[in-house]
């Protein structure tokens, strides 16, 4: 089949498609796509085609925060990787972000705890071309009721800590060698308001938070000189859906619901928008550096602060 490419669409069987990929086997140099099977180097020269940015890879991405923050990325102008384990809701995301925003959006499964998944999705992102941006948004979802520390389970305190620290420091190993060489780089993790104190019943949550927080700050007063801007971004707060989501979103739920009041009641909480969120991480990622923010929390209007 004929296929041809015109502006941010290639046309396949006359039918015009957004660029939304996705990654599903790594093996070999063969990658799945919406059209088929292409290999790296094709995949490479369809984005350096179409922009002249480096890639902005988003791990950890759900129906709020992630998919707002990919949805920027995208809008500015960036050929954008999202990352999770979900890879049919992932690529549902990346048609909807490729269809609204006009950008390449290329969906790659991950498990953050699994260090064989982290280098192969990488080997994916990387073939794209330079990361310019690495935002860790992944998160391990444990009861929003305090559990007894006698009754947490290794295997559950294993993991909260694999994804909240161990997959950040395996992510972050794959794209900063490229942001050395090139002098400049972004990386952006999202904590909470449990990356600051540690709280009765939420130690899986705590420690794992606590480590990536600390990752955050060797990570800048290392890699800063040379021109990689790290930050690390608490939420302290629920984030709810975007203002303009539909009824059907509205409804889903959300892979950051980090809350200042961890184990407490909800209901009469200001919830946070994603999408005015996603705009601190990109003016973040284009402050000037002369000027770099290492560390910044936000919150609601209305909270009780921790």
């Amino acid at each position: 089949t004929a296929e041809r490419s015109s502006g941010f669409y290639t046309t396949l069987s006359s039918a015009a498609i957004p660029f939304c990929f996705q990654l599903t086997s790594l093996h070999s140099t063969a990658y799945l796509s919406s059209f088929g099977f292409f290999g790296p180097h094709k995949m490479r020269s369809m984005v350096s085609s179409t922009s002249a940015k480096g890639i902005a890879a988003i791990v950890g991405v759900g129906p709020k925060l992630g998919r707002s923050i990919a949805r920027k990325f995208a809008h500015e102008g960036y050929t954008v990787a999202i990352l999770a384990r979900d890879l049919g809701r992932l690529s549902r995301f990346a048609d909807e972000i490729a269809r609204e925003e006009k950008a390449q959006v290329f969906a790659i499964r991950i498990d953050c705890s699994d260090p064989r998944s982290v280098r192969e999705a990488f080997e994916g992102v990387l073939s794209l071309g330079f990361v310019e941006v690495l935002v860790y948004n992944a998160y391990q979802s444990v009861s929003w009721h305090p559990t007894n520390f006698t009754d947490i389970k290794i295997d559950s305190f294993e993991k909260s800590l694999a994804v909240s620290s161990i997959g950040a420091f395996l992510c972050v190993q794959k794209v900063l060698p490229g942001m050395v060489e090139r002098g400049k780089g972004t990386i952006l993790f999202t904590g909470c308001s449990a990356s600051l104190n540690g709280i009765a019943g939420f130690s899986e949550l705590c420690c794992g938070k606590f480590a990536l927080r600390a990752l955050s700050q060797c990570l800048a007063r290392e890699f800063q000189p040379l021109g990689v801007h790290v930050a690390h971004v608490i939420i302290d707060g629920v984030i709810g859906s975007p203002r303009g989501a539909s009824a059907s979103q509205r409804g889903l739920v959300g892979e950051q619901q980090q809350s200042g009041g961890v184990g407490g009641e909800v209901g009469a909480v200001m919830m946070m928008d994603p999408d005015a969120l996603a705009q601190t991480y990109w003016h973040l990622h284009v402050q000037d550096r002369t000027a770099w923010t290492q560390e910044i929390d936000l919150r609601p209007s209305i909270t009780t602060f921790y």
